[in-house]
């Protein structure tokens, strides 16, 4: 069951499984792409911003990563991932309009899950049949 579900992750938990410890919720959902036990789906937009975000000096310093690392990152993400076309949403969704890339791209992928821990994508709780959980829920779901 685990391995056909469809998931778009945010920035911030990808992000964070590259920072935290490999038992965090966010490492163990990086962990279950790498394995391809979840079909990640993602959008040029959002592979857009997380290959910006880790290129921040700041991130770069924390995970410690080379920039030839990183780069291997961003494209094993790309090589793992159902990778959509991106449209944008007819009409704004979410409070904040930069979470709307997320809703678009599971939409499009008809995703089962978007796993974040955005307050304003979360208080949405669903949208179009897809739930909206955080990584701790997600990796519950998947034991």
């Amino acid at each position: 069951m685990a391995d056909d579900l469809r998931v778009v992750v945010d920035t911030n938990v990808l992000v964070s499984g590259l920072l935290g410890n490999e038992n965090s919720p966010s490492s163990q959902i990086i962990q279950a792409v790498r394995a391809q036990k979840i079909i990640l789906v993602t959008s040029p937009v959002i592979i857009g911003e997380v290959e910006s975000v880790i290129n921040r000096d700041r991130i770069a310093n924390l995970t410690r990563m080379s920039g030839e690392e990183r780069a291997s990152f961003i494209y094993g993400l790309i090589q793992r991932s159902e990778v959509t076309a991106g449209n944008q949403l007819a009409k704004r969704v979410g409070r904040d309009v930069q979470d709307d890339k997320f809703l678009a791209c599971a939409h499009e992928a008809k995703a089962d899950y978007i796993v974040t821990g955005d307050k304003d994508l979360l208080t949405l709780k669903e949208y179009a049949g897809i739930k909206i959980i955080r990584p701790r829920d997600f990796v519950e779901l998947l034991d």
